[in-house]
């Protein structure tokens, strides 16, 4: 679902503080599968995670030694994961995802 700006900027300011576009999305989601780590194309997907102990992030490794593309993992409720999305060099936003006990509190805005 889409966010404004005032909703979403909590979350981007601290994961992506240059961020100067005006795309911005939420998700709610059990599991999630880290891909486009690398770019290809122009296109590559920035992964930030929020949790208890601050902001955490990660410099994708070259392609051929990249442990984290394609790696699955389930999402846990303290832990909030916000992506940079870049598709064909054209910027398509900033996505938070959260684990689905955080979405009444979104659904009933």
């Amino acid at each position: 679902m889409k966010l404004a700006k005032k909703d979403a900027w909590k979350y981007v300011s601290i994961t992506f503080p240059d961020y100067t576009g005006r795309k911005f999305f939420l998700e709610f989601r059990n599991n999630i599968t880290f891909y486009d780590t690398n770019w290809s194309g122009g296109t590559r997907k920035e992964y930030k995670a929020i949790g208890n102990n601050g902001v955490a992030g990660f410099n994708a490794p070259a392609p051929w030694v990249n442990g984290v593309e394609g790696t699955t993992l389930k999402m846990r409720p303290d832990v909030i994961i916000v992506t940079h999305n870049i598709f064909c060099g054209k910027d398509c936003g900033v996505t938070i995802i959260m684990h689905p006990e955080h979405a009444p509190k979104w659904i009933e805005k």
